[in-house]
C-alpha cells in the first residue's frame, strides 16, 4: 500500500486569508493614497465619489407646435359656442341669428367666458397629462409676488399715461366696444371678466405659454417684442383697428413681458394687466353712478 499520494491534497486556507487575497487582485487593488487602481490605471478619489448630476428639464416642456394646437383648439371653441348661442336667438337662418347675436354683446361675453374656460382646461390637460408635468402653475412659472400692490400700481400708471397720451393720438370716434358700454349687463359682464378671466387666461397663454418658447429659440428681447404683435392684433376689432389703438396695446404688451421676464413670475404680469384693465373699469363704474346711467358717457 502507497503510503504517499499521487497528488498532494490542498492545504486549507483560512477564510480571512482567502477575502484578503480576492481584494487585492491586480484588477482592485487600492492605493495607500486613498485612488482605486483598475486595469486601466489609477481612479481619483474624486471621481470615484462624484454624484451623478441628473439633466435638466427641458424649459418649457411644451413645444411651439404645442402653442399652435393651443391656437387651433381655441379657435374651434370659440366658433361651435357662437354658433351654438345662435340657436339662443331667434333668426330665419344661421346667418341672421348670428347678426342678432352680434347686436347682444352680453350673450357674446358668456359664449368668450366659456370658450376661455375650455382653453384653459386644455392648457392643463396638456401640461399635467401629455408633458407629465404635475405641478401646472409651477410648469408656466407663476410664482406669486411678494409685492402684490406693487404690481397693481404699475397697471395703475400705465393706464393714467395713456388716458393722456390718448388725446394726441387719432382714434376712431366710434369703436365697436362702445356697444358694450351701452348694455348694463354687458358692462357689469365685461367688467368681471376684464379683470379675472380675461387677463388670466391671457397671461397664461402669451407670458406663459408663447413667451418660453420664443425666449427659447430666439431670446429674451425678441421674444418680448415678437409676443406683443399678437397680443396687440388680438384686441384690434373691439377697438376699430385704429393703428394707434394697436400700438398701445403693443406698448402694454412689452410691458408685461418684461415684468414677467424680469420677476421670473407670471403673476406678477397677470397683477398688472389686471391693474391697467380695472383701472378704466374703475373710472367708468365712477362716472356713471355705479353703471346706472351709462348715458352720461355720451355726454
Amino acid at each position: 500500500m502507497n503510503a504517499f499520494p499521487d497528488e498532494p491534497a490542498p492545504t486549507p486556507v483560512a477564510p480571512e486569508a482567502k477575502r484578503d487575497a480576492d481584494t487585492s487582485t491586480p484588477e482592485n487593488v487600492e492605493h495607500s493614497s486613498g485612488a482605486l487602481i483598475t486595469a486601466a490605471g489609477p481612479m481619483p478619489p474624486d471621481v470615484m465619489f462624484a454624484e451623478v448630476v441628473p439633466a435638466e428639464p427641458h424649459d418649457p416642456p411644451w413645444s411651439g407646435w404645442d402653442v399652435l394646437r393651443i391656437v387651433l383648439m381655441g379657435a374651434v371653441a370659440l366658433v361651435l359656442i357662437f354658433i351654438a348661442l345662435a340657436f339662443t336667438v331667434t333668426g330665419a337662418n344661421l346667418r341672421t341669428r348670428l347678426n342678432t347675436l352680434n347686436a347682444r354683446p352680453e350673450l357674446l361675453i358668456v359664449g368668450q367666458m366659456v370658450a376661455y374656460l375650455l382653453i384653459l382646461g386644455y392648457m392643463y390637460v396638456l401640461v399635467t397629462r401629455e408633458r407629465r408635468q404635475p405641478h401646472f402653475w409651477q410648469a408656466i412659472r407663476w410664482n406669486w409676488p411678494a409685492r402684490i400692490w406693487t404690481y397693481l400700481l404699475l397697471g395703475f400708471l400705465m393706464q393714467a399715461a395713456f388716458m393722456v397720451v390718448e388725446r394726441f393720438l387719432p382714434f376712431p370716434k366710434e369703436m365697436p366696444f362702445d356697444a358694450v358700454l351701452r348694455r348694463p349687463y354687458s358692462v357689469v359682464l365685461i367688467s368681471i371678466f376684464s379683470v379675472t378671466l380675461g387677463p388670466l387666461l391671457e397671461e397664461i397663454f402669451f407670458r406663459g405659454f408663447f413667451y418660453p418658447v420664443l425666449k427659447r429659440r430666439i431670446g429674451v428681447a425678441a421674444a418680448i417684442v415678437v409676443t406683443a404683435f399678437p397680443f396687440a392684433l388680438m384686441h384690434a376689432a373691439q377697438y376699430g383697428n385704429s393703428w394707434a389703438s394697436i400700438l398701445l396695446i403693443f406698448v402694454v404688451g412689452v410691458v408685461l413681458a418684461t415684468v414677467r421676464e424680469t420677476n421670473d413670475s407670471l403673476a406678477a404680469s397677470f397683477l398688472v394687466h389686471v391693474g391697467y384693465n380695472g383701472t378704466i373699469m374703475l373710472i367708468l363704474f365712477a362716472a356713471t353712478d355705479g353703471f346706472r346711467h351709462l348715458e352720461k358717457l355720451n355726454q
